[in-house]
């Protein structure tokens, strides 16, 4: 079976990352890191998984504008078995954002998402802050990732305000999130969430046969959780075959299939 992780971390951490940070209760664990692309593949490899889509630590630890750059400058991060996705910046304090120098970016970079972190960066994700931006996303079919590490409020925002953008949950925690997940995707045909936090007893099982299989992506989230816990849950998930390839790879490629190319002239 063919496995497309939709959320792995290049880079360094911290020693002791915070694995959990959710509802205030921190978990902090010394866990395998890859350095590189190199590594990251390894892992891959061990762990029987053929694509993955990738960003780098320091777009979250240091400053976006510095991870993208780290990121970008080596080809080897988001080409060939890595796709790659970069941060994401309100055009109005950061010119680098906007909407036709972001899109040129992303097509040169054949990149297949973007990643916010407003609560880190101190912005809010609102039209009144990046409105022309999240239009362009949704327009462009681009998926936007989101974590609701400082809460859900800001996701169910907007979505509210731009229900047409393709978002991708990730990041979320090991508790069971399914009273917030369920109105999101019932509410929003665009929004998905990858599958590495749902290693919680049937919690596969639950979404498929409540939700259905089309909006949940494969994900391993590493190194925040070890790329063979999400593939054997996966595996093991009591789930038709069907379902199981859509979640392993075929939604995923579906996605990338949807991103329109050379928006901006």
């Amino acid at each position: 079976m063919k496995f497309i992780d939709m959320s792995a971390t290049i880079g360094y951490a911290t020693v002791n990352k915070s694995i959990v940070s959710h509802e205030n209760f921190p978990v902090y664990e010394k866990v395998k890191q890859a350095k590189d692309s190199a590594e990251l593949l390894q892992e891959m490899d061990f762990c029987g998984i053929d694509e993955a889509v990738t960003w780098h630590q320091t777009m979250y630890d240091v400053s976006v504008n510095y991870g993208n750059k780290l990121y970008l400058a080596d080809k080897s991060n988001y080409t060939g078995r890595l796709k790659g996705t970069i941060g994401l910046l309100p055009a109005i304090s950061d010119p680098d954002f906007e909407v036709e120098k972001l899109d040129r970016v992303i097509d040169e970079h054949a990149l297949v998402g973007v990643r916010a972190f407003p609560r880190q960066n101190r912005f809010f994700l609102d039209k009144i802050t990046m409105g022309d931006t999240l239009d362009y996303l949704a327009e462009k079919r681009l998926p936007l990732y989101l974590s609701p590490r400082d809460g859900w409020d800001d996701v169910f925002a907007v979505m509210r305000d731009f229900p047409r953008l393709t978002v991708i949950l990730t990041d979320y925690g090991l508790w069971g999130s399914d009273r917030y997940v369920f109105p999101l995707v019932k509410n929003y045909k665009h929004f998905y969430i990858e599958s590495s936090d749902y290693q919680v007893f049937l919690g596969i099982e639950n979404f498929v046969n409540k939700i259905g299989a089309e909006h949940m992506l494969f994900g391993t989230n590493y190194p925040n959780c070890n790329m063979g816990g999400s593939t054997a849950t996966l595996l093991a998930a009591k789930i038709s075959e069907e379902d199981r390839e859509m979640i392993a790879h075929k939604n995923a490629e579906r996605l990338f299939a949807k991103i329109k190319r050379g928006m901006a002239k």
